[in-house]
């Protein structure tokens, strides 16, 4: 009986390339653009969620439309796949080997992988939505809980 020995294998590190493949192939910079959609959306929705039930007059009616201009040429200018796209190839460098990201090419050029990616931003936003609805539903019981801190605290 001959003894086995194990050798310790070590994962080869992820190429710039095939990560830059990737994004690609995941669509990754369409991703970047709708969500400047979405946080657009989001924004409308606590504008609105904020005025609900008051009414403003035209001044301050043109003060939330300038507000929304200058949040959506923030998220324009900064929040860029050319800003991006160095970091998050940087990241999947760091985090992913290149076996596992040849595994991930192998799936998103599949059928279904490109299923996956084309509603992966659907499944997201209405995860966003749930999300928001549910912090809602909380957000009063924080409040409460926090004003029942507050009033701990001043207590000696």
């Amino acid at each position: 009986m001959g003894a086995a020995i194990s050798m310790p294998t070590f994962a080869q590190q992820a190429s710039k390339k095939s990560v830059k493949e990737l994004l690609k192939v995941t669509k990754s910079e369409q991703l970047i653009d709708q969500s400047n959609q979405y946080v657009h959306q989001i924004m409308a929705s606590s504008i609105e969620q904020a005025t609900q039930g008051q009414e403003l007059n035209a001044k301050q009616k043109k003060a939330i439309e300038n507000f929304n201009q200058d949040i959506a040429n923030i998220v324009k200018q900064d929040f860029t796949w050319a800003k991006l796209e160095p970091e998050m190839i940087q990241l999947y460098v760091e985090e992913f080997t290149q076996e596992e990201i040849n595994g991930m090419l192998e799936f998103y050029k599949t059928p279904v992988g490109q299923s996956t990616i084309n509603k992966l931003p659907t499944v997201m936003e209405k995860s966003m939505k749930i999300g928001q609805q549910q912090m809602g539903q909380l957000t009063p019981k924080i409040m409460q809980a926090a004003e029942k801190l507050a009033k701990e605290l001043q207590t000696k």
